[in-house]
């Protein structure tokens, strides 16, 4: 049976059991602060679990697309761990529970897949009589296939009553399928609790029946749920009978790509296997990640996104593959999942665009750590040292993406070891690190204070379509982290209405300003957010008294609402205009609207030549002079889609959506606020072009009035120019080039001067240099000149016949340079301008280096400068004395008839 079959069989047996289904949320969650990716089913339906969520449905089922890094080590190792997974489920908030859940899960199992009853075994919680008598008594499961287990392996979240957290948990049941006495350890005793794999886990049913309190107190809910969670990709291994869940049909085809790419076998070596599977369900995890908005970044959910592909690469390379390769996976991912995810494959180009950026950009940071790497083993081979510190390799893991076992590996070659506790020490201390710089709470469910305003409240009516002002009531006042019944005067507060016209940020678009105002009380909001269903009036009590229940006056800075729905309107005309200009590749990746100008995100992989710029300038003032109608309608997102309009990238949209038009041009669903016609927007100029990521282009723009007095800002420069010049408007260009010119020739003649002052004193500088074991060291300073000038006067010193040691310093700007040369007879002889620069550069706050003969270094203490050369004098007296070794000298003396060297 294909995989496509089991989640759609899944799917429709649910809802003939009067359960709706639910499109799956995005794997970046939505206002949950406990969460970086989705991971679970049910993350979804946390609101629903607590009695606080807006549903209108009691019953669901879903496929729910899950991201999971904590056992990434064991991904491709074992027949079953991936990082990306789909997870199907069913759910009931307060309305079915075990009987039925454990009635159905059987019917499914055993009527709709037609598994083997004997082939299945179950668990439940050690204290769960109810769950083990419906297994018994109602299903007819035998004693010897129930098995109890504690709340280690049957308990949601797992030890919850012993270890917590606090909130709602409950006891779990799981089916499990037998794959026979011929695969695993082989004991006639083995038992699902054995981690051999004989056993297949392929749902798990949670009971959520209780609230966890302080102190481990298990009261009951009362409204008891129910989640289940099975792992799509375990049962099509189970019902496709492979030995791994990367045998199955949608992740053979990738497989198969690998073994064309690497020209090595799947079934050959062991080891290959592992690095096949790792890499295709790295690649996979990622291509998702895209689709939903996550970009391969340095911190946050990008950055376990660039370190899944890096791994990726990293096993790619052990395969023997040099060149990008994950890019052509793409295409192969969006085939086999196109039927239940469509966006992946309109997006594959795009995708795969961004993902051979990130492999290009890897390839130059794996050269960069391996010059790395050999400079430090080259340091330890000088110290006469055997062992890399845990602090360097961690460096090589942390900035370079070298694995671990990489950097032992060839280390190796050379005879070298890592320190592994200090590499492990660093990686604990970066993870605590990024556990406390992280929003995320560590906690299943959210308990900060608009947990608790949910439990009053299903949210606020936004009415800022139709109304700049209305009448609301305040249903929470937050300050801090604290609701409160009042605020007086100067506190800084967050009010909660139950309707409201401020529009809270969302989709890009900048959260409104104002006032709420009742009876000589005023509160002056300066922002608005939006979570979940709730919109957050952020700002300050200037007048009187606010207090919870009260019924205040919310009018929003309707100037400033202007400005914003003209820059709104505007990124829909660009975006569209982008499309027709550089290719329907351009879609958005993110935007910002605020008052003052726009910001647009979209991918492409070049910056805009001035042709394309003036272009797209041009067709969308036109579409603005045409006086388009800008309408905007709800309905459902099938009809959207059947209208044309776009979903844009990682959005993710309900059942009913707004589909914001421009005339005929432009098509998006999206909930922001708008113009009426597009001639409202007025001027529109593009003033930034930047590159912000790997194949994410940014554009900045600007209309109405802020673009006007833009271009008026820069007539008043030209007009300022002139009169500095002495010039006219026409003639700014000529007049400009001319003294340019002048300059240029200036410059020349101060350059010749220069060189000739500074070949006068070569010879001096020669004739005055300390001699010491035959080598002239020539430390000076020299007044105004800049880098190429030292270079140049260490170029002609070099001229001479002599074996030199330079090191010459200039002070400007505020900076010191210095330069460091010696001459080739000396580099042969071990003495290193770079070593030198280096050190001298410490004495001037700085640092530097370079090549043997020839090296850099500046530094920002100005007041040192001659006491940094007298040290590189002293400092190139002893090298020379000490380091440096004498030549070999060959001398054929004729004494008593012999040769003698010496």
């Amino acid at each position: 049976m294909k995989t496509n079959e089991i989640r759609n069989k899944f799917l429709k047996f649910f809802e003939k059991k009067s359960h709706v289904i639910w499109p799956s949320d995005s794997l970046v969650p939505q206002n949950d602060p406990t969460l970086l990716f989705t991971g679970a089913g049910m993350n979804q339906f946390k609101d629903m679990f607590l009695g606080k969520g807006n549903l209108n449905f009691k019953k669901a089922v879903t496929c729910q697309k899950c991201l999971r890094t904590g056992d990434i080590d064991n991904v491709g190792k074992t027949a079953s761990h991936h990082t990306f997974f789909e997870m199907l489920g069913n759910f009931s908030f307060g309305d079915y529970f075990k009987k039925e859940t454990i009635e159905w899960a059987w019917e499914f199992l055993v009527q709709e897949l037609k598994i083997p009853a004997e082939r299945l075994s179950v668990s439940v919680y050690k204290d769960d009589q109810e769950s083990y008598e419906i297994w018994e008594k109602h299903v007819g499961v035998p004693k010897s296939k129930i098995y109890r287990y504690d709340e280690k392996d049957n308990f949601w979240p797992a030890n919850a009553p012993l270890l917590g957290p606090n909130g709602p948990c409950g006891p779990c049941s799981e089916i499990f399928f037998d794959q026979g006495d011929k695969v695993g350890c082989g004991r006639k005793e083995c038992d699902p609790a054995c981690d051999c794999d004989r056993f297949v886990e392929i749902w798990n049913l949670v009971f959520t029946q209780y609230d966890r309190t302080e102190g481990g107190k298990l009261l009951p809910l009362p409204h008891k749920n129910v989640d289940t969670g099975m792992g799509l990709e375990r049962m099509a291994r189970v019902m496709q009978g492979v030995k791994t869940n990367f045998d199955i049909d949608i992740f053979s085809p990738i497989i198969e790509s690998l073994e064309e790419i690497t020209g090595l076998k799947y079934n050959g070596q062991p080891e290959h296997a592992v690095l096949m599977r790792r890499i295709a369900d790295h690649v996979k995890a990622c291509v998702f990640c895209i689709s939903d908005g996550v970009l391969p970044g340095n911190e946050g959910r990008g950055y376990i996104e660039r370190r899944l592909l890096r791994r990726a690469i990293r096993d790619g390379t052990q395969l023997g593959v040099k060149d990008c390769f994950l890019y052509k996976l793409v295409p192969i991912i969006s085939k086999v999942m196109q039927e239940y995810y469509p966006d992946i494959k309109q997006r594959r180009e795009n995708i795969a665009r961004i993902v051979k950026s990130e492999e290009e950009k890897f390839h130059e940071t794996l050269e960069l750590g391996t010059a790395r790497l050999k400079e430090s083993m080259d340091a330890l081979q000088k110290n006469s040292q055997k062992v890399l510190p845990g602090q360097e390799a961690f460096r090589l893991y942390d900035t370079y993406g070298f694995p671990l076992d990489m950097t032992e590996s060839i280390l190796a070659e050379k005879g070298f070891t890592v320190d592994k506790d200090g590499f492990e020490s660093e990686l604990k201390r970066q993870r605590l690190q990024a556990r406390t710089s992280s929003q995320m709470t560590g906690q299943v469910f959210d308990t900060g204070p608009l947990s608790k305003i949910k439990d009053i409240s299903k949210g606020t009516e936004f009415l800022g379509y139709k109304k700049f002002e209305s009448e609301g009531r305040v249903i929470a006042i937050i300050q801090g982290d604290q609701l409160v019944d009042a605020a007086t005067a100067g506190s800084e507060v967050t009010v909660i209405l139950d309707q409201t016209p401020f529009y809270g940020e969302s989709g890009g678009q900048i959260g409104d300003t104002g006032v709420l105002e009742s009876d000589g009380n005023q509160v002056r909001i300066t922002d608005t957010k939006k979570n979940t269903d709730f919109i957050l009036h952020i700002g300050k009590v200037m007048k009187g008294e606010l207090r919870n229940g009260s019924l205040v006056n919310a009018r929003i800075d309707i100037r400033r609402r202007d400005s914003i729905r003209r820059n709104h309107s505007a990124t829909h005309i660009l975006h569209y205009v982008l499309r027709k200009v550089i290719g329907q590749h351009a879609e958005q990746a993110g935007s910002q609207v605020t008052p003052d100008r726009l910001r647009f995100d979209f991918h492409h992989f070049s910056g805009l030549t001035k042709e394309e710029t003036i272009r797209i300038e041009d067709m969308v003032n036109e579409i603005i002079l045409e006086n388009v109608p800008v309408t905007v309608k709800e309905l459902s997102i099938q009809e959207a889609r059947k209208e044309g309009a776009m979903a844009l990238f990682g959005e993710k949209y309900g059942e009913e959506v707004r589909m914001a038009s421009v005339g005929d041009f432009s098509k998006e669903l999206c909930g922001g606020t708008h113009v009426h016609n597009s001639g409202e927007i007025g001027l529109f100029r593009i003033i930034g072009d930047s590159s912000i990521a790997a194949g994410v282009r940014r554009i900045e723009a600007m209309t109405g009035i802020a673009a006007l007095n833009r271009d008026r800002e820069k007539e008043e420069l030209v007009l300022e120019m002139c009169n500095l010049l002495n010039t006219s408007e026409d003639k700014l260009i000529t007049k400009t080039q001319e003294l340019l010119m002048g300059l240029k020739n200036l410059q020349k003649e101060i350059h010749k001067v220069k060189q000739k002052e500074i070949s006068g004193k070569v010879d001096s500088f020669i004739e005055d240099a300390r001699e010491v074991s035959g080598v002239k060291i020539i430390t000076k300073k020299l007044e105004d000149a800049t880098i190429d000038d030292l270079r140049k006067t260490v170029d002609m010193l070099m001229k001479s016949t002599k074996e030199l040691a330079i090191v010459l310093g200039t002070a400007q700007d505020g900076r010191v340079t210095i330069v460091a040369a010696v001459s080739p007879g000396l580099v042969k002889r071990g003495l290193h301008a770079g070593v030198i620069s280096k050190e001298v550069a410490k004495v001037v706050g700085g640092g530097g280096g370079g090549r043997p003969d020839m090296a850099q270094a500046g530094g920002q203490w100005t007041e040192k400068l001659d006491e940094a050369l007298s040290f590189a004098a002293e400092l190139l007296n002893k090298k020379i004395l000490n380091d440096v070794r004498l030549p070999t000298v060959d001398l054929n003396k004729q004494h008593h008839g012999k040769t003698t060297k010496i």
